[in-house]
């Protein structure tokens, strides 16, 4: 008989305990809807303290340090320690739910911790963090975009060529990703090829017209081109 009440009063503690879960998990959800997201923070993590495992309330905490640290980045405050912890989160998150949404927020969460590593002066790990945002979003085109301008930038002739290769990838995958036309234009200038620079660029302002940059080097290279001409080096 004391058994069978024993039964009885576990099987009720565990129905409360999931109930309670999946009130905070509301609750978190309510909080995030709204923009709350210090209440948000805290109903997903007494969710998570009775159920870490729990994917609704892991993904909410996520979105939560997420959405605080796009909140920084809006009122211009450091955000690298902000952005961290969504990372660490959403890596928990992956050894729970690897779908595809979940990996692209992941990825773009990767993304601005980088850029904000940089902005920071922490660079040693920059590549490391693009890499992994990539593997988990090989669309994601301003971490492959910020990755070849980190090459671009070093001495390395062959880390100069991976560079050039990304930004071909970019354009050719996503034709409106005019950052790309500017930074691999930008490659051949440095390189003395001006024909193929003023062919990027010019690619690049059919797409944007108005582009400043676009504008600028096009017209820059043109000349150039024109003064080959005139001279008889073309």
């Amino acid at each position: 008989m004391l058994k069978r009440v024993w039964k009885i009063v576990l099987v009720c503690l565990a129905v409360c305990l999931v109930a309670c879960v999946e009130d905070d998990v509301r609750r978190g959800n309510e909080a995030l809807r709204i923009g709350d997201y210090d209440r948000a923070i805290v109903s997903f993590s007494k969710a998570l303290d009775q159920d870490p495992v729990h994917r609704d309330a892991r993904y909410g905490l996520a979105l939560s340090y997420f959405s605080v640290a796009e909140e920084g980045e809006r009122l211009h405050i450091p955000t690298f320690d902000l952005w961290k912890r969504a990372a660490d989160e959403f890596r928990i998150l992956s050894k729970i739910d690897s779908g595809a949404q979940v990996d692209a927020n992941h990825s773009t969460c990767l993304f601005y911790l980088a850029r904000a590593a940089m902005a920071k002066g922490e660079s040693a790990n920059v590549l490391s963090l693009l890499d992994q945002s990539i593997q988990l979003d090989s669309a994601n085109y301003f971490s492959l975009n910020l990755k070849g301008l980190i090459l671009a930038g070093s001495d390395d002739a062959e880390d100069v060529e991976r560079a050039k290769q990304i930004f071909i990838h970019i354009v050719t995958s996503e034709p409106q990703f005019i950052s790309a036309y500017v930074n691999l234009g930008n490659i051949y200038w440095n390189e003395g090829d001006v024909e193929s620079a003023w062919d990027t660029w010019s690619m690049g302002l059919m797409k944007s017209p108005s582009h400043p940059a676009l504008l600028r080097w096009t017209k820059i290279a043109e000349d150039s081109l024109k003064s080959k001409v005139l001279s008889g080096e073309l």
